[in-house]
């Protein structure tokens, strides 16, 4: 390792690589959504409600990887920016993703771990509307069809290709599905995980938009209020535009160059 020495190191949002950038004093450039809770300006009336939550999460945030060089934060949404060093570009997205061409169906795309809800099948048939279903049956290794439900096993090209042609989706808040469904301009219907912050930010994000919708839980009378929106959020979808990577890269490309260029000329003061 000690023969180990780069110009720089990026970090997602964990502690090794940034840690050894730290102790060798290599200028560490940071690259992950989450910084987008301690690094930016959020409306009061978007947290309320949320407020020690939020300040909860951005304390444990702030210490994860203070002094770094530069923050690339990855996002759909753009609040204002409080710290130096801190750029938003657009979320990263696979290969597979910018490939897909998107066709507007019926069908609706849902993604639901929790099996706490055991009356969300009763929910979805009562749409009338057909739904492939992932996550809610564990260990399937075919389509299991129900009346408008189709549960279906995990396949990376098979929930990409239900994602592109669906007439909406039904989820959590994690950040890589929803960047996702915003950049293929699919409404979404966010139910984030309890307790955990940063994906209450990204769906409170979703709805301020008019992108999608957030919600505590699922309920007939949620997904029929998001139904009825779905319309809505297609036409403010219509103007989220993103060059797939392009943007992202180019900042990314710009802060190595600076970073090599300031080696052993920077400091920064811890955060």
């Amino acid at each position: 390792m000690e023969t180990f020495r780069p110009d720089v190191v990026i970090s997602d949002f964990e502690s090794f690589s940034y840690l050894f950038g730290k102790n060798h004093k290599i200028p560490v450039i940071c690259v992950d959504n989450i910084q987008i809770i301690n690094r930016t300006k959020h409306d009061p009336s978007l947290l309320a409600g949320y407020e020690d939550a939020f300040e909860l999460t951005r304390s444990i945030v702030k210490s994860k990887t203070p002094g770094a060089f530069h923050y690339l934060i990855t996002t759909f949404f753009r609040p204002p920016v409080r710290k130096e060093r801190t750029t938003l570009v657009p979320p990263i997205l696979r290969p597979e993703i910018l490939g897909a061409k998107r066709e507007p169906r019926e069908h609706l795309l849902v993604y639901q771990t929790s099996t706490t809800n055991t009356a969300l099948p009763e929910i979805l048939q009562a749409t009338g509307l057909p739904c492939r279903v992932y996550g809610l049956r564990r260990n399937l290794k075919k389509d299991v069809v129900e009346g408008k439900l189709t549960y279906r096993p995990f396949s990376e090209a098979g929930f990409i290709d239900d994602l592109r042609t669906c007439r909406a989706v039904i989820a959590g808040g994690g950040f890589t599905l929803m960047s996702e469904a915003v950049y293929l301009h699919k409404p979404m219907l966010s139910v984030p995980v309890e307790k955990q912050f940063e994906q209450v930010l990204n769906a409170l994000y979703l709805e301020k938009l008019g992108y999608g919708m957030h919600a505590t839980r699922l309920t007939p009378e949620v997904i029929a209020e998001f139904l009825r929106r779905v319309p809505d959020c297609e036409r403010a979808l219509e103007g989220y535009q993103q060059d797939g990577n392009v943007e992202t890269l180019a900042a990314l490309n710009e802060q190595l160059r600076r970073a090599v260029e300031l080696k052993g000329r920077w400091r920064t003061a811890e955060e």
